[in-house]
């Protein structure tokens, strides 16, 4: 319970200082008279928060396994949360590379967290509540990275912008006081390889471990899925759904919905069916509800008015025909991500799991930058902008989905070798 309430307050303040950072950046372009370069100064910001997550992420899990796990959650949080206050500092306030200096070592920090947190549970909970235990972080994970970055311009309306730092830095000093009531993990004795063997022989435990592997490119392929549906949300409200862009939070809270639902049923039903059988379900399930939201439009520009209902369009009653979509959508990443981490945290050796988790993160930040760079320019450009994208991206999942899922089913596939 500590470790999950720290999860909160320090997912969403890591989410808000992304937005916190971004005013900070403005106010000085403000001050210097220069109001050009929005778009180049958030790519920079983008940047400094995501070099971390790539390059030092599968070092910081070298010592997430060396070092106490609660010192790490804990000095992770407060060193932090110290840096998000130094932006009280006059000469942060003016200096955007200073700014852009404390982002990059804000998520060095981040790098060191999650980890860390993802190798606590496991230790904290029985084998056979790991689905529970992932049902929930997995719920409030995904909850802070749809609203995480709406919580930042609250926090500035709130406490102004010379005062919102101080919010931010108290909630990560917050989860620090939690995890401290964390259990520890075991110390071990001995001499250490130096950190290169150790990250070689990491590295080389993921690769050589069929299920450790494909567990970390099904969950880096979610995420992926998950970044490009949020990208594309705004366009699929005004060009399928004709409402205004900003309203697209609707299709978003329909998926999270989804997705807690879809949570709190694999949890507590989902243990029987093995994880692989399981999780290609939601593959197939995801591929097909997308390629369905991507059809949506096509069927109001085509289908419609073949049978002389051109006039009709998904608004009104209609409308809940696509939020319901979105809602089977995120139940489908439910059933992917809950079985698929929960069964890779019972398989890793706890002396290991730093080092794995690690690897896992930099796999889906990784994995982010590609729908940040793609979905955008594809939704705006190709034919049928946001639907042809959803029809791209559901159909192969769809297919190939469904392929595995029966390979799966047909070769019953065990769980420890999945």
């Amino acid at each position: 319970m500590a470790l999950w309430i720290a999860q909160i307050f320090s997912q969403l303040a890591d989410r808000a200082v992304f937005v916190l950072f971004v005013a900070v950046l403005t106010a000085q372009q403000a001050l210097t008279g220069n109001l050009t370069g929005a778009a180049q100064m958030t790519s920079l910001l983008y940047v400094a928060f995501t070099i971390p997550a790539i390059l030092l992420s599968p070092l910081a899990g070298v010592y997430v396994d060396r070092w106490s796990n609660r010192a790490i959650l804990v000095g992770s949080n407060i060193a932090r949360g110290l840096l998000v206050s130094l932006i009280a500092l006059p000469v942060v306030a003016k200096s955007p590379f200073l700014a852009y200096t404390l982002a990059f070592l804000i998520s060095v920090g981040t790098q060191f967290f999650g980890p860390a947190e993802a190798a606590a549970i496991p230790r904290l909970v029985k084998r056979d509540d790991l689905y529970s235990a992932n049902s929930l972080f997995f719920t409030t994970m995904m909850i802070a990275l749809g609203f995480g970055f709406a919580v930042g311009e609250p926090i500035i309306s709130q406490f102004g912008l010379g005062k919102a730092h101080w919010a931010v830095a108290g909630s990560f000093l917050l989860a620090a006081v939690l995890v401290f009531f964390v259990k520890d993990s075991k110390s071990s004795d001995g001499e250490r390889d130096p950190w290169w063997e150790e990250l070689r022989f990491g590295l080389a435990y993921i690769s050589g471990n069929k299920m450790v592997f494909r567990a970390i490119i099904k969950i880096m392929v979610l995420f992926s899925t998950i970044i490009t549906l949020n990208i594309i949300a705004v366009g699929l409200a005004q060009q399928v759904l004709h409402i205004r862009p900003f309203q697209f939070g609707w299709i978003v809270a329909a998926a999270g919905t989804g997705m807690a639902v879809g949570n709190f049923i694999v949890a507590h039903y989902g243990q029987p069916i093995k994880p692989t059988v399981l999780a290609y379900a939601g593959f197939s399930s995801l591929g097909l509800f997308m390629t369905l939201l991507g059809s949506l439009q096509f069927t109001s520009d085509y289908l419609w008015p073949a049978f002389g209902l051109g006039h009709l369009s998904w608004q009104g009653w209609l409308m809940s025909i696509p939020l319901m979509l979105a809602m089977f959508v995120g139940a489908s990443c439910a059933m992917v991500a809950v079985p698929t981490q929960a069964a890779l945290q019972a398989a890793v050796p706890e002396e290991l799991r730093g080092k794995v988790f690690a690897a896992q993160n930099t796999a889906m930040s990784a994995a982010s930058t590609i729908p940040v760079i793609l979905a955008g320019v594809s939704a705006d450009n190709l034919p049928g902008g946001v639907s042809t994208t959803l029809l791209i991206i559901g159909l192969p999942t769809l297919i190939l989905g469904t392929y595995h899922f029966m390979r799966a089913k047909r070769n019953g596939v065990e769980a420890p070798t999945s």
